[in-house]
């Protein structure tokens, strides 16, 4: 355990009089998403899957994209699993997902549409015509990211292309669903 982790689960077991917190852990993946509840039961921690629901991208204006209402559903089911669980409370919920996807916004925050899936082929394009403005060789040397169309990168230039306007927002992932359960709007 790390001195990080280790410092905010005694803050949590102060706050919690004491007891050891109880926690959510949501792993949004491409096939499937998940909802898991951790516990402690005498002084072991507990993990139980308590849902997981389908998740792939579908198919939108000759784009792939992800279902966001479809997710974040899954996802406020799964809590409630988890609540009917825990009536001491939950004292923190973590979200893990696709590193590279993002939600744009307008600036009331409100969902521009559905976001684009890294396995969307207009990636393909977007990344030639970054390439033709800073060299892949360039662009390593200033990220220290591997060059793989996916890159969030290639999907913020793409957004261009697609009629998004440059000044909307843009959130990951997990940090939209953060958002969307009564979060403060951030990205890592």
């Amino acid at each position: 355990m790390t001195n990080a982790s280790h410092d905010f689960n005694g803050r949590l077991e102060r706050e919690n009089g004491g007891r050891r917190p109880t926690l959510v852990a949501i792993d949004l993946g491409a096939d499937s998403c998940r909802v898991s509840l951790l516990h402690w039961v005498e002084d072991q921690p507990e993990i139980q899957l308590l849902h997981r629901f389908a998740n792939a991208p579908i198919q939108e204006q000759g784009t792939l994209r992800w279902d966001i209402h479809r997710i974040c559903n899954g996802v406020e089911e799964g809590l409630r699993a988890c609540a009917e669980l825990a009536p001491e409370g939950i004292a923190a919920i973590g979200v893990d997902g696709w590193a590279v996807d993002y939600v744009r916004m307008d600036s009331a925050e409100r969902l521009i549409g559905n976001p684009f899936c890294y396995r969307d082929e207009r990636n393909l394009a977007a990344q030639k015509q970054v390439h033709a403005h800073i060299s892949p060789e360039r662009l390593y040397e200033l990220t220290g990211i591997q060059i793989v169309p996916i890159n969030t990168l290639y999907q913020l230039y793409a957004d261009s292309a697609s009629g998004i306007p440059q000044s909307a927002r843009w959130t990951n992932l997990p940090e939209f669903v953060l958002h969307h359960l009564g979060g403060r709007r951030m990205t890592e």
